[in-house]
């Protein structure tokens, strides 16, 4: 009997043994099979990032070029900076990435980024695993961002509809009343004379111009609390940053909590929008009212006899469109107000640049300012007079672009980079860095200068951007869908507030007022990029604003945060 007590520990030793062994086993199988693809590409002399290691892959080498930018940069500075720094003839490099990532292909050529929409286009249809886990906060599932090819064709046809030249420029009137609270707003900040932080004031004014898109309607974010804006604003500001080098931060669980709750709240407001919207087509089947997202969603559910239709929506279709609504609802406010931001910035450093595009704006809607907002509403295609204009944006857009793109690679497609080596795309995520090809001295005259000319130059010009070099919509099939909402949204911005206000940056004040031993610019910038979302001035972008032609006559020494 005495030996019964070690039979059961040697039991319960061989049970923990088998349940431990499996997952340990298989992580190691993972990892060996995730360190021979490198090793695979090493022999073959392909582009591979240097500071490989067999038990980290990339990781520490990923972290320690992190390290060296300044604080909370953007983590696609750093795979910039490894393109610059050790493969500016090739265009490409691999970077492992496992367990954290997976093996990354980054591309910051224009020629090896233009064949996977010409030469090798499948590989635009597909997105990379890694995108749902980004996009999980944010619509609490699949999207038309992330869901395959098969999934995706029809819906973006079907969305299509809501992006039309002709129902864009139907927008312009609401673009234009938000756009005065904007000014009205902005104005209020000019006759305090205070230093402000302009990123979380433009976002709630984005706030309230894709809402009339998504939902036809103001949300009212500028003036105060909104369950959808503010909830998504604050998931976002729960995002979680440079998740390629520090897992520890899934171990967050306040993270955890306020997704959660902020995802519940937006589902709730949306899904209340959604059946009362549902409930007025079952009304009245010739509703023919709106081109906005909500009401394409229903009209692509709804019956051809709306008598037929059931009396709630299905849930499964419910819970689809909503998470529809939060994909544009984010991806519409985001990028847009950091482009505001950049292009503010860039023209209060560029005087005669400013001085050329009041010009223009004066040509087209004449001398009175405050008429600007009428002949806007009365005459939406005045936006499409604005060259000058439009090629200020194209600029900002190619120097502070707001995001990469990324494409599922695939077995037995091959791209081939600047010197010919031919870099297969099987197991990777194929990664367009375009912070770097945007600046790259390899592809553009004078890159660091801000030159809207490069984008009304003809053909054969040294300005003129070679092909595909641009990309801040990306290009193929599954490129932006709003990108000319997007141009018409800042060209009614740009008409309205560069006409009545100048800014001034304020960061040598505010690094006065919140000093820093570390460095404080990335290659000369002070307004250099920081993931949000999208990518943001750091420290929200301090700056004063005034009254057009005021500047002079304020005094801008005292300091009083709005």
């Amino acid at each position: 009997m005495a030996a019964e007590p070690d039979s059961f520990a040697l039991f319960y030793f061989t049970a923990a043994a088998i349940l431990f062994a499996g997952p340990i086993g298989y992580f190691f199988t993972r990892l060996y099979h995730a360190r021979m693809l490198i090793r695979e590409r090493q022999q073959r002399n392909l582009p591979v990032a240097p500071g490989h290691s067999f038990l980290f892959g990339h990781l520490l080498y990923l972290k320690s070029v992190i390290d060296a930018l300044p604080e909370k940069a953007h983590y696609q500075y750093a795979f910039g900076d490894i393109a610059r720094h050790h493969f500016s003839r090739e265009g490409v490099f691999y970077m492992d990435l496992w367990p954290v990532s997976s093996l990354f292909l980054t591309v910051v050529s224009p020629q090896v980024a233009n064949q996977t929409t010409q030469t090798n286009s499948s590989l635009g249809l597909d997105k990379p695993a890694l995108l749902p886990r980004f996009f999980k906060p944010i619509t609490d599932g699949e999207n038309l961002f992330t869901m395959p090819e098969k999934e995706w064709k029809p819906w973006r046809t079907t969305f299509n509809k809501g992006f039309s030249h002709d129902h864009i420029l139907s927008l312009v009137p609401r673009m234009a009343k938000e756009t005065s609270v904007y000014c009205s707003r902005l104005r209020t900040c000019a006759e305090k004379g205070a230093l402000i932080h302009l990123d979380p004031i433009t976002l709630r004014f984005t706030m309230d111009l894709i809402g009339q898109t998504i939902l036809n309607t103001s949300l009212g974010a500028q003036k105060g609390y909104n369950t959808l804006a503010d909830c998504m604003l604050s998931q976002i500001r729960w995002h979680q940053p440079n998740a390629e080098t520090n897992p520890f931060e899934y171990l967050n669980f306040a993270r955890w909590y306020m997704h959660w709750w902020n995802s519940r709240q937006m589902n709730d407001y949306i899904g209340k929008e959604l059946d009362k919207r549902y409930n007025e087509y079952k009304a009245d089947a010739a509703n023919t009212r709106s081109k906005a997202v909500i009401d394409i969603v229903l009209q692509a559910y709804m019956p051809e006899n709306t008598k037929t239709a059931p009396a709630n929506l299905d849930p499964e279709f419910r819970a689809f469109a909503i998470r529809q609504i939060r994909l544009f609802v984010f991806a519409g406010h985001d990028s847009t107000s950091s482009t505001i931001c950049y292009t503010l910035h860039l023209l209060a450093t560029n005087p005669e640049i400013l001085t050329r595009i009041r010009v223009e704006h004066d040509a087209v809607f004449g001398k009175d300012l405050a008429a600007t907002q009428s002949l806007l509403e009365s005459q939406p295609h005045l936006t499409e007079s604005l060259p000058y204009t439009t090629a200020i944006i194209k600029e900002t857009l190619r120097l502070f672009t707001p995001a990469g793109s990324s494409k599922a690679g695939k077995p037995r497609v091959d791209l081939t980079d600047d010197v010919g080596n031919r870099c297969p795309t099987d197991d990777a995520t194929v990664f367009f860095v375009h912070v770097e090809m945007h600046r790259s001295p390899k592809y553009w005259i004078r890159p660091d200068d801000f030159l809207p000319e490069r984008w009304l130059v003809d053909p054969g010009h040294e300005l003129y951007p070679m092909k595909g070099a641009s990309r801040p919509f990306e290009h193929g099939p599954r490129n932006c869908i709003a990108q000319g909402l997007v141009m018409t949204e800042m060209r009614v911005v740009l008409a309205m507030v560069v006409r009545q206000f100048d800014f001034k940056p304020a960061y040598e004040e505010w690094d006065r007022l919140h000093p820093s031993k570390g460095l404080r610019t990335y290659r000369g910038e002070r307004a250099y990029q920081i993931e949000e979302g999208a990518a943001h001035p750091v420290d929200k972008y301090p700056c004063r604003v005034y009254e057009r032609g005021s500047s002079s006559s304020l005094d801008i020494t005292t300091f009083t945060p709005v």
